[in-house]
């Protein structure tokens, strides 16, 4: 599917809702507001919209503090369900068995796991991703996935990709899926084997459009129009994107 060109604004980015010009004041208008009751009323106005925003803003920080804290809660609780390698008590050495060396190592891989929660990866059953709010193409996303261990994400089922169409809310994010080698067959860049009928491209997806000079489409991504449902994208315009990282992974 056609979208943005790497240095313009999308297709959708450029609608624009263009208002009537203001009438003009005839002999039958009303008379203006004496200036100071209007500056008072505006000023009293301009007051309580801020105290709503303000109010909205302290409701939505709450929320998402109340929101992290359980992923953090379950992310450890999933760790220590991994096994000895994983205990909750990274300081308890004699049940396991492990040196030292080996406890300090999973304390660090445990602590590393909650931090990156703490800096706003989602946790989802053994998994956590990244929502990123830059936007780069789709080579330079997965450089950046790899840079924090992680990869692109892959879609192993319908419950995973609801997940992300519903975390996406309504974006257009890269997804570890390309098309490359003999025949330009689609492929999970972290290794996950691709299969057709766990596939959830849009209706006439994906269709290879050429973009010229910048080559045909041969990278996924969720897609807004499509409610989160996938559609190919030329790899070199860019988009924000997901990484994903497993939980047992080191």
């Amino acid at each position: 599917m056609p979208g943005m060109a790497a240095a313009g604004p999308d297709l959708y980015e450029r609608l624009q809702i263009q208002y009537p010009p203001s009438p003009a004041r005839g002999p039958g208008s009303a008379p203006a507001a004496p200036r100071c009751a209007l500056s008072t009323a505006l000023a009293a106005g301009t007051g309580a919209v801020l105290v709503l925003v303000l109010g909205a803003a302290l409701a939505a920080v709450i929320t998402l503090h109340t929101q992290g804290q359980a992923e953090l809660r379950a992310a450890r609780a999933e760790l220590a369900a991994l096994g000895t390698h994983l205990l909750p008590d990274p300081d308890d050495t004699r049940s396991s068995g492990e040196s030292p060396a080996a406890a300090q190592k999973r304390k660090e891989q445990l602590g590393g796991w909650l931090q990156s929660l703490a800096l706003g990866w989602r946790h989802r059953r053994g998994h956590i991703y990244f929502f990123s709010a830059d936007r780069k193409p789709w080579r330079d996303a997965e450089a950046a996935c790899r840079a924090v261990h992680a990869h692109l994400a892959s879609v192993t089922g319908p419950e995973e990709q609801d997940y992300l169409a519903r975390e996406a809310r309504g974006g257009s994010y890269w997804i570890g899926l390309t098309a490359t080698g003999p025949g330009s067959s689609w492929h999970w860049v972290d290794g996950t084997a691709y299969r057709q009928e766990q596939s959830f491209w849009a209706p006439g997806q994906p269709d290879s459009t050429d973009h010229g000079q910048w080559g045909r489409e041969s990278c996924a991504q969720i897609h807004h129009v499509g409610n989160g449902l996938w559609n190919d994208h030329n790899c070199n315009f860019t988009f924000p994107w997901v990484c994903k990282r497993d939980l047992s992974a080191p």
